[in-house]
């Protein structure tokens, strides 16, 4: 009796406040090398996110510790993630919190160190992978897309903002599942355009991160080919015995066949116009390529609130 009581206890610890099976977390002081599987180091420096980003099943793949899903939905969900999977042989991890919270940033360190604590991708590449947070705090709800690893090269923060843009209805009105359908097919259909085109010359190294490639540019080349073709061009010309060197442009004119007249420039006036770019109503951060405290790099879209 004695014993069950324990484990019943042990359960209710584990299980306090985690409505669905998908929030069930760890302790990560139990856990050798604090539950970091990665390569990431743990400092001093990133000690602290560590401990505060909760553990989880990477199994799992649909963590819900808002609640904005049913427990039926989340099934669907933990579906989709599958299918994506199965495509592009990358993560999809949904990620669901409700904090209060003043910069945007905050909801990013969130979602990278979420991914990049947990086992995410441990067994792909890069640990290629794609996390959508929604942080459904009422006073400001915001959702955004976070590609770690090969990820960033399909989907560069033009397309993100696009995928974004075509869920947001679906977000703002509540209609979660829906617009979650709506981000894997959208997601898989870019996968499957190839990298984003600004992204050609580009490629993830050791650490996550997203490098340019060296390729010589298009404007060195035309002129290097440009002053190759005027050296022709002289040792052509000089090889013209035919040609005769004239010196003075008057030798080329006909005496009196040309008048001069007095010509004279007035600057009148100017005028100048100038503009200031504003950012959507949609109240957007500015996404890019950026590096969590595991030391890992990660890109995002521009993020939206509503």
């Amino acid at each position: 009796m004695k014993k069950k009581f324990i484990i019943i206890l042990i359960l209710f610890m584990f299980c306090i406040g985690n409505v669905n099976a998908s929030t069930f977390t760890y302790d990560r002081n139990t856990l050798s090398n604090y539950g970091v599987n990665k390569k990431w180091k743990v400092t001093d420096d990133n000690l602290y996110n560590i401990l505060n980003t909760p553990a989880v099943n990477a199994d799992d793949k649909v963590y819900d510790f808002a609640d904005i899903l049913t427990q039926e939905e989340e099934k669907k969900v933990y579906t989709l993630t599958k299918e994506f999977l199965e495509e592009t042989g990358m993560e999809l991890i949904i990620l669901t919190i409700n904090s209060s919270y003043t910069y945007d940033s905050f909801n990013e360190d969130i979602a990278s160190d979420f991914y990049d604590y947990n086992d995410f991708g441990i067994d792909i590449e890069h640990y290629s992978g794609v996390l959508l947070l929604r942080n459904a705090y009422s006073l400001d709800p915001y959702y955004n897309l976070y590609m770690f690893g090969e990820a960033q090269l399909y989907y560069s923060v033009e397309r993100a903002d696009d995928i974004l843009d075509y869920i947001y209805n679906d977000f703002h009105s509540g209609n979660y599942y829906s617009g979650l359908e709506k981000l894997n097919s959208e997601l898989i259909r870019y996968y499957k355009k190839g990298y984003a085109p600004e992204y050609k010359y580009n490629y993830i190294d050791a650490n996550g991160k997203l490098k340019e490639k060296y390729h010589a540019p298009w404007g060195v080349a035309l002129i290097i080919s440009g002053i190759a073709t005027s050296i022709i061009m002289i040792i052509l010309i000089g090889n013209n015995k035919m040609i005769k060197k004239e010196y003075k442009a008057s030798e080329y004119l006909i005496k009196d066949s040309v008048s001069y007249t007095r010509k004279e420039d007035r600057f009148i006036t100017s005028h100048t116009s100038s503009y200031t770019s504003s950012s959507s109503s949609g109240g957007h951060s500015s996404g890019g390529s950026r590096s969590g405290s595991s030391g890992g790099g990660h890109s995002s879209g521009s993020g939206r609130h509503g």
